[in-house]
C-alpha cells in the first residue's frame, strides 16, 4: 500500500520561505542549463474561452514530479485566483507517488527565490532602488524575495488600484523596506535600479524612454505568444536572459512580438543558469540593461516540492493518505 502526504498552501508557506529557496533554485536552474534534467515540453491544452491547462513533468537526480496548472481568467468572478495548480510529486528511484502538494503556493514562492537569484546576478552591485510594477501575489513575493539580497534605499510600488499599491508598500515597511506607492508607472520606473514587472496585462505596462541605462528587468508576468508586459524598443536595446531559452522563444510574447515586428530579428538569449554555473557572463559593463523574462520551469516546482516534502516528514505535518 502506497502512502502519500496532502500538502495545502498554508502548510507549504510554513515549511519553507522564499529565502530557503534561493539555493535549491540556483542548483535547478544550473541542472537544466546544463543537462543534468530529464523533461518533456510543456503540454497547453486550450480550453472554452481563454481558459488553459499546462502539464508539465520533470525530474532531477532522485526528485521526479508532475505540475498541473491552470489558467482560468474567469475564476477571479468567482473569488479564486486567476491561476491555480497541484505539484504531484514522485520518488525519483522507484516511481511511487509521495504527494500531491498545492501548486499556488509553491509557484509564488519559487518565482519569487529564482527572481532573488536573477537580481544578485545581474542588477549592478550598488543597485538600491526598486520599483515593483504590479501589487498582487507575485508584487508580495517580489517584496520579500528582494528584501533578502541587497539594502534597498527606496522602493516604489505602482498596483492597479492606488488602494492595492499602498497595502504592498505598508507590507514593505514591515520587512524593514522604505517603500511608497506611485500615482504612476513612470514615476516608479524612473531612476530604478531595478524593475519588477508581475502583472496579468497582454500589452506594455512601461514605457522604454523611463527605464535608465545600467537598470535591471525581470519580467514575470504576461504569459503566453500575444502577450507582453515589456516594450519593443526596450527589449531591442537590452541584453536579454531567461529562465529557458526554447521556452521563451516559444511562448514569450515578451520577446516574440519585438521578433515580429522585425526590430529585434536574431535574438540572443542567455539561460540564466549557464551565468550561475559561470559559463557564460551575466551582465557586461555598468550602463547595460538587463532583461530577465522567467516563465517559471516545472524542474523548480519538482525541486521546491521535494524540499517541502522533507521537511513535513521531518515535522509530521501534511494529511497522510493511502492509496488502496
Amino acid at each position: 500500500m502506497t502512502t502519500i502526504k496532502i500538502i495545502a498552501g498554508r502548510e507549504v508557506a510554513a515549511l519553507v520561505t522564499i529565502a530557503d529557496l534561493i539555493e535549491p533554485m540556483r542548483a535547478a536552474l544550473i541542472a537544466y542549463s546544463t543537462g543534468g534534467v530529464h523533461r518533456h515540453p510543456r503540454v497547453t491544452a486550450a480550453l472554452d474561452g481563454d481558459d488553459q491547462m499546462l502539464i508539465m513533468p520533470a525530474a532531477v537526480d532522485q526528485a521526479a514530479g508532475l505540475k498541473i496548472l491552470t489558467m482560468f481568467p474567469g475564476a477571479v468572478a468567482h473569488g479564486l485566483p486567476s491561476v491555480q495548480g497541484l505539484v504531484v510529486l514522485i520518488d525519483g528511484v522507484t516511481g511511487e507517488p509521495r504527494a500531491v502538494l498545492d501548486g499556488t503556493t509553491v509557484t509564488e514562492l519559487r518565482t519569487g527565490a529564482v527572481s532573488a537569484l536573477a537580481t544578485d546576478r545581474l542588477a549592478r552591485p550598488d543597485a538600491r532602488t526598486l520599483a515593483l510594477i504590479g501589487s498582487g501575489v507575485q508584487g508580495r513575493a517580489h517584496l520579500r524575495a528582494l528584501a533578502e539580497i541587497r539594502p534597498w534605499t527606496e522602493v516604489r510600488v505602482y498596483g492597479r488600484t492606488r488602494e492595492s499599491a499602498d497595502r504592498l508598500a505598508e507590507s514593505a515597511r514591515g520587512l524593514a523596506l522604505p517603500a511608497r506607492s506611485t500615482a504612476t508607472v513612470a514615476e516608479a520606473v524612473a531612476g530604478a535600479d531595478v524593475i519588477c514587472t508581475t502583472t496579468s496585462a497582454c500589452a506594455p505596462v512601461l514605457d522604454d524612454a523611463d527605464v535608465s541605462p545600467g537598470a535591471h528587468v525581470t519580467a514575470v508576468g504576461a504569459f503566453g505568444a500575444t502577450c507582453r508586459e515589456l516594450p519593443s524598443a526596450l527589449v531591442a536595446r537590452a541584453a536579454l536572459f531567461a529562465d529557458s531559452r526554447s521556452a521563451v522563444l516559444s511562448e514569450a510574447g515578451d520577446f516574440l512580438l519585438p521578433q515580429k515586428e522585425g526590430v529585434l530579428p536574431a535574438p540572443q538569449i542567455t539561460e540564466l543558469g549557464t551565468v550561475l554555473a559561470g559559463e557564460s557572463p551575466g551582465r557586461t559593463s555598468p550602463s547595460e540593461i538587463t532583461v530577465l523574462k522567467s516563465l517559471g520551469l516545472p524542474i523548480e516546482d519538482v525541486v521546491a516540492c521535494d524540499l517541502v516534502y522533507r521537511r513535513a516528514l521531518d515535522a509530521d505535518a501534511g494529511q497522510d493518505v493511502d492509496l488502496a
